[in-house]
């Protein structure tokens, strides 16, 4: 496959792997007996980074080194930082004013202090029981420990890819160097499962082989992809190969175990989304699967994808502290405050951030020096909203010391329908 068809042209199947991923997160989050391995999404979403972070990078053709560096940097940081920062400020404050303080509070705006600067899965690996854990239910940053994974993934990433990048004489170094990472990483996953599952599940190094996989697969299509002749053939070895992968991810939707990730449960995960990705990515308008896959609501839901990603689970977290998740008109409600928020967020933030770089007329390092400042203020802003927290509340506990127990079996009576225990200090 030609550079030009790969990386000029869009590929509904990425989307509609994006739209696959986020639904199974967000049923999880939402009711985890409907679909027990939803949480998988995330493995999903880390497969995908690295194969159209690879794209993106081929697809702007850099001259040297200094621009394929920040020109990275500034496509990164527009990509993720603006609806990141817009919803760790909107959270903050509605935490403020709707979250009561309690023994976890220093642990929520720890994590949440970190997000800014990508680094929230070492609060959590540290301080968390682990993701499953009914401690981490209450935190409403506990999602942004995979965003955390990918922001550390694009530290090392333009190094990893510079001779893939540069020199397509010499690429196959650049395949060495994540072939090599991915290996490193299988054994560190591996042996951390059995020392400190919890490290294991939020830590870079036990996750890289996710997203270098993702890498890899791209360098294999930008080679050649199948080494089929017959064309009739390759194809229907791709769609084949596709549907595989969305059946073994479907089956990994319903029989993954928690305490089997990264290692070995994220496996067939990372192995289904590779096998669709590489496969439908020949999909031509036709094919009955590809109009399956290209139809308006699939597109739109892995183009809003991020943003729900963002959005959902504070969104959750916040009913849980406040009204409740219990019931369905609540969870209903919570849904549709998500998606809500996660349209307003791809319209009016996302969308006009990505334009910017494509619109900046100065040196483009000045965009990632001006995106690091608002980073800075931004995460000064969230400090001085926890400062004025005491007298902002609107929490009917808020000037109360509080004893907090995830799911007790009493509410608190002062706070209808919560789903924690709340019991005032002597």
């Amino acid at each position: 496959m030609s550079d030009k068809s790969l990386t000029d042209r869009h590929m509904p199947h990425v989307d509609a792997l994006r739209a696959l991923a986020v639904i199974s997160v967000f049923i999880y989050h939402l009711a985890p007996t409907a679909l027990p391995g939803g949480f998988t999404g995330v493995d999903i979403f880390f497969v995908i980074s690295g194969f159209i972070v690879s794209a993106s990078v081929i697809q702007k053709k850099p001259a040297n080194f200094p621009e394929f560096f920040i020109g990275f940097y500034a496509r990164r940081l527009l990509r993720v930082m603006p609806a990141l920062l817009v919803m760790l400020l909107a959270v903050g404050l509605l935490s403020a004013l709707l979250i009561p303080d309690a023994w976890l509070s220093a642990r929520h705006r720890m994590t949440e202090s970190y997000a800014y600067f990508g680094l929230s899965n070492l609060v959590l690996s540290n301080t968390s029981d682990n993701y499953f854990s009914p401690t981490a239910e209450f935190n409403p940053y506990t999602h942004t420990w995979s965003l955390a994974v990918e922001e550390q993934f694009y530290l090392a990433f333009p190094f990893l890819f510079l001779f893939l990048a540069l020199y397509p004489k010499k690429r196959w170094i650049s395949a060495a160097l994540f072939l090599s990472g991915l290996l490193a990483s299988l054994w560190i996953a591996a042996s951390w499962m059995a020392a400190d599952k919890t490290t294991a599940y939020y830590s870079i190094f036990s996750r890289f082989w996710q997203l270098a996989a993702g890498v890899l697969l791209f360098y294999a299509v930008h080679r050649g992809g199948i080494a089929i002749q017959n064309e009739r053939a390759k194809n229907i070895a791709a769609l084949v190969a596709g549907w595989l992968g969305f059946l073994i991810l479907g089956w990994v939707f319903f029989t993954a175990v928690p305490n089997r990730f990264p290692w070995p449960g994220a496996l067939w995960t990372t192995v289904g989304a590779l096998l669709l990705l590489g496969g439908w990515i020949h999909l031509q308008p036709g094919y009955r699967t590809y109009s399956m896959i290209a139809n308006r609501p699939v597109q739109y839901t892995g183009r809003i994808s991020y943003s729900l990603y963002l959005w959902h689970w504070p969104v959750f977290v916040i009913f849980r502290w406040s009204v409740g998740l219990d019931s369905a008109w609540k969870m209903a409600a919570a849904a549709g405050a998500s998606v809500l928020l996660a349209v307003v967020s791809y319209q009016w933030v996302e969308k006009p951030a990505r334009k910017l770089v494509h619109q900046w007329r100065w040196p483009l390092w000045w965009l990632v020096v001006g995106a690091l400042g608002v980073v800075a203020a931004s995460w000064w802003v969230s400090q001085q909203v926890h400062a004025i927290k005491p007298r902002i509340s609107l929490h009917p506990t808020a000037h109360r010391p509080m004893d907090w127990y995830p799911y007790g079996e009493d509410s608190h009576p002062d706070v209808p329908g919560c789903a924690v225990k709340l019991e005032t200090q002597s």
